[in-house]
């Protein structure tokens, strides 16, 4: 087993405007480890008041010797006369608590804040809710639903609304290698069922990661309640993140050669020297025109050359192919015989 827990808390507010639940994860002076919740009741001016003074009064009576279940007793005395004072009638709280020592661990609870154990095998809730609901359902008593929704949070145990209380405790059990002490109040487990539970701890990259997280989706998920996680892990709860493939549709650019093979004939790029006209094709009169005016003003001594060199561009180009060529060819002989004959 390993030695050093790795210990992580998350409490928030949530959707109420004041935050009564107190948690505590911690080392205590002679090396014993006390993971702890409270949730307290009786509004913002008494519920965070109790649940503070539990715990307080918890840790110190462990800190003084005091046996698990008489520091229960000794926080409800302390909180049950807090009670007395004016503006404080009826406060109260849940407490739910894990005391390892020396390689084992006990669990002890008043009210329905939950203690589990959570390893590679599975999660198991170790303590039993002190409610009305949780209660009859134990005892195998039938609930009319509009009792059950009227009751849902009622306690049939806590500490501090009574001069004396009734402590659960479970244990000691051994601490196994690979597990986790998840200490919660009702806010955090009643949006969220043991499996998922589990599963969000499991996913999660650590202790402080898993708190967080199952904190921010039972928000997420709409309790309306204050939320609260304590953890201590030992050794490494096997976790299962989950690898996510995203596909990615990727064409590889194609060669330089094929891609100038690849383009439609328009596309490619042009040569320098310009191709002569398709065959059929008509070339505009201008440019002819100019190419010839060209021509007369370079050799003005034979009229007769450069208007068959005129005539023969204008047939090779009108005509096009071989045929074109034999009759520009023609009208080169018969243009050089006039000259010889002038």
């Amino acid at each position: 087993m390993a030695n050093e827990p790795r210990l992580a808390v998350e409490s928030i507010a949530g959707r109420r405007d004041y935050q009564e639940d107190a948690v505590l994860a911690q080392q205590l002076s002679d090396g014993r480890t006390l993971v702890a919740v409270a949730d307290g009741m009786g509004g913002h001016a008494a519920g965070e008041v109790a649940s503070a003074l539990a715990l307080e009064t918890l840790t110190s009576s462990l800190e003084a010797g005091d046996a698990l279940d008489e520091a229960f007793v000794k926080a409800n005395a302390e909180v049950w006369g807090k009670a007395r004072d004016p503006g404080k009638k009826g406060m109260g709280t849940t407490l739910v608590a894990a005391l390892v020592d020396d390689g084992e661990y006990m669990v002890a609870n008043v009210g329905d804040s939950r203690g589990y154990v959570l390893s590679a095998d599975g999660i198991r809730q170790i303590t039993h809710d002190h409610s009305f609901a949780a209660e009859a359902e134990r005892h195998g008593q039938p609930i009319a639903e509009e009792m059950a929704i009227r009751y849902k949070d009622a306690l049939t145990r806590s500490i501090g609304t009574e001069e004396f209380v009734d402590v659960d405790v479970f244990g000691p059990f051994p601490v196994q290698d690979n597990t986790a002490l998840l200490i919660m109040s009702d806010g955090l487990y009643k949006v969220l069922d043991d499996e998922a539970l589990k599963l969000i701890y499991m996913q999660s990259s650590g202790p402080r990661g898993a708190a967080q997280a199952l904190v921010t989706t039972a928000f997420d998920d709409g309790s309306d309640d204050n939320i609260s996680a304590a953890i201590a892990e030992y050794g490494e709860v096997p976790r299962t993140v989950t690898q996510v493939t995203i596909p990615i549709d990727f064409v590889a650019p194609p060669a330089e050669d094929e891609a100038v093979e690849d383009q439609p004939v328009e596309d490619q790029a042009a040569p320098e020297e310009a191709s002569l006209p398709a065959e059929g094709s008509v070339v505009p009169e201008d440019a002819v025109s100019h190419e010839t005016e060209s021509k007369e003003t370079e050799s003005e001594e034979a009229p007769a050359v450069v208007a068959a060199a005129s005539a023969t561009d204008e047939l090779t180009t009108a005509s096009g192919g071989k045929l074109g060529y034999m009759i520009a060819a023609l009208v080169v002989i018969g243009a050089l015989l006039a000259l010889v004959a002038f």
